[in-house]
């Protein structure tokens, strides 16, 4: 199973004192026991993990209409495929002005294409993010045509180690140590997943203070692509490292730049079906239980859309940049966790009949839930440890499945289950 959310991450969530009793009261009475059970793990689960959110009246479907950035411009980097992808098309909706940047001429030529037909205007820059002469290049020629403005970065490119050497993705695969792997991870994901986003951050920064100084009424927007591997272990060590260090950059970047107007949030999407991890989940279809913990991966996955769409929502709603929807500073500050947000804000994922998104990600949909709340963990894990007689509470709809109910990020950062 994944090594975020095994059995032993979740069984501190189990009520220890009525499922010794909910276990008799099941050989007696199966629904006196369901009654019990659900009664005292709501009480006391609410009690160990985070309240849910105060929900808003924005809701991105069903005849409602996305946020209005008209007139503003933005920048996703490493945008021809994956997360960045979804994103530009989220700001597309919103009818922003996007910059795409990336390597691949024809990925960002249709991710523009895109972005222009969901409603906004898509721009393709070509650049290359290992080369930092490419990317103040890219930004020069960004601000020749915003008049050197900028109101939304965000830093989005990365380069997986996996992706650009077969035996590595297969080293990976099995769970090899740091020391059994090439220093070439390190660099990979260091240098376009980290540096990079300190790079494009800089270039960009004169650009979106100019923003702010021409409508000081409106605070831009600098985001990051992390993920929860920031605080637990996951795929390996560089890519913890590098997480943790990205959302480390966030928080320095806001003390820097909030007192100047500039606001900076840390994304932390869930399981995302990416072209990536459609890939491999064809090519190794046992690979589907790892990802989505043997639950149907529809439900369990988000598209990368949903980031976008809440990157939209922060774009548009200063208040949107604050608790509950961003964490309170802190270690785990400046954080917006995708699908608590999008669940918080009433955002759906894919699209409605004839529209850019659905084409691209398929029909409307809820959110997948946030993989920290037991609306991932019950059906997966947690279900799993439990007995058979008791599994019905952590199916959908128990009280072992409630999606509101959220682990604190000191339960994600215990790590792995031991062997």
């Amino acid at each position: 199973r994944s090594r975020c959310c095994g059995p032993d991450v979740v069984a501190c969530l189990l009520p220890v004192a009525a499922l010794p009793r909910a276990r008799r009261g099941a050989r007696r009475n199966h629904r006196a026991t369901a009654r019990q059970a659900r009664d005292t793990s709501r009480a006391q689960l609410l009690r160990a993990a985070t309240l849910p959110s105060m929900a808003s009246e924005v809701c991105w479907a069903a005849g409602a209409v996305a946020p209005d950035l008209r007139g503003r411009f933005a920048v996703v980097t490493g945008a021809n495929r994956g997360i960045g992808k979804g994103v530009a098309l989220g700001l597309g909706e919103a009818k922003a002005t996007v910059f795409v940047t990336g390597r691949n001429r024809t990925g960002l030529e249709s991710t523009a294409e895109l972005v222009t037909r969901a409603g906004g205007q898509g721009v393709p820059i070509l650049c290359d993010h290992s080369d930092d002469t490419q990317v103040a290049r890219a930004f020069e020629e960004i601000g020749k045509q915003t008049g050197g403005k900028l109101d939304i970065l965000v830093n989005n490119a990365f380069k997986s180690p996996a992706s650009s050497d077969p035996k590595v993705d297969q080293q990976l695969s099995k769970g090899a140590k740091f020391y059994e792997l090439p220093l070439s991870v390190w660099d990979d994901v260091q240098t376009v997943g980290l540096k990079s986003h300190y790079v494009a951050s800089y270039y960009a920064a004169p650009m979106l203070l100019a923003a702010r100084e021409a409508n000081p009424t409106r605070r831009p927007l600098l985001c990051a692509v992390s993920s929860f591997g920031g605080v637990t272990y996951l795929f390996a060590t560089a890519y913890g490292v590098g997480k943790a260090a990205t959302d480390r950059l966030i928080r320095d970047l806001q003390v820097e730049l909030g007192p100047l107007g500039v606001d900076c949030v840390s994304l932390w999407p869930g399981i995302v079906l990416t072209e990536e991890v459609q890939r491999k989940i064809r090519e190794d279809p046992a690979m589907l239980e790892e990802v989505a913990g043997g639950q149907d991966l529809e439900s369990a996955a988000e598209s990368p859309l949903l980031t976008g769409r809440v990157v939209a929502q922060l774009a548009a709603e200063e208040k949107y940049r604050k608790p509950p929807y961003v964490t309170a500073p802190g270690l785990t500050g400046r954080l917006c966790i995708v699908a608590e947000t999008a669940h918080d804000l009433q955002l759906r994922d894919g699209g409605m009949e004839g529209s850019v998104a659905r084409e691209v990600y398929g029909p409307d949909r809820s959110p997948a839930p946030s993989i920290r709340s037991l609306g991932f963990l019950g059906p997966g894990a947690l279900k799993a440890s439990l007995p058979e007689s008791l599994r019905f509470l952590a199916e959908k709809g128990g009280p072992l499945a409630n999606e509101e109910v959220r682990l604190p990020l000191e339960f994600m950062a215990q790590g792995p289950p031991k062997n």
